[in-house]
């Protein structure tokens, strides 16, 4: 059975990924907040601060030390903050990087280590297509630019690890169809939202070798 590690798991699009990957036969390590009790047959749980380094180093570690070799890394944690520039403040700033950087570059930095002793592996992070339009991007000023350097670190991943066998993969979507968004957004067209179904089975294909770009967009 092949391990993928997981941030953000628990969450509204997370719940729709853990449960397509485990119906596909995958044992699945999810970083959670906080203790959720006992481990499904093929989910583990591991409560972590994921802003935390060494948190972060000791999770992946501690899925090393049941003798798994981590074949992906699926990075789903993150969080969202309206705001222009005049209303965005450092703290702002610092806030949503933590939550949409450093939370994977934590685990991905030791991911990477651990792959280049086993001869490669993925990495998948969630992106933001409204992070990328830098015409309206400003409108959430400190998301954008927290998304942006995600986006940045997956480009230089795939430029600088490409010889260790490690391959890079980042997903754009618009905003995506979830109970939240959806009480947040009443009254916006739905139908152009982004199904976290077709999210889940993107990074299906990815894990399957059937989607191999590095920028994907839906």
């Amino acid at each position: 059975m092949e391990n993928i590690l997981i941030t953000g798991g628990t969450g509204n699009l997370g719940k729709t990924v853990v449960e397509t990957l485990a119906e596909s036969g995958y044992h699945l390590h999810l970083a959670v907040r906080k203790d959720v009790g006992d481990s499904a047959e093929n989910v583990s749980f591991y409560p972590t601060d994921l802003a935390d380094s060494k948190q972060a180093d000791a999770f992946v570690q501690n899925i090393l030390d049941t003798n798994a070799k981590i074949k992906a890394g699926v990075f789903l944690a993150g969080g969202f903050q309206p705001g222009n520039l005049a209303e965005t403040s450092m703290d702002d700033i610092t806030k949503m990087v933590n939550l949409n950087f450093a939370t994977a570059f934590n685990v991905a930095h030791q991911l990477i280590a651990h792959y280049k002793t086993v001869g490669g592996g993925k990495l998948i992070f969630v992106g933001s297509k409204a992070a990328m339009d830098f015409k309206n991007a400003g409108s959430n000023f400190a998301y954008s630019l927290s998304k942006q350097l995600l986006y940045n670190f997956s480009d230089l991943i795939n430029q600088s690890e490409a010889n260790a066998g490690i391959t890079s993969h980042i997903l754009l979507p618009g905003t995506i169809d979830t109970v939240t968004n959806r009480e947040a957004m009443p009254n916006a067209d739905f139908s152009e939202w982004t199904d976290p179904a077709a999210i889940a089975l993107t990074i299906q294909d990815i894990l399957s070798g059937k989607e191999s770009n590095a920028e994907i967009q839906f």
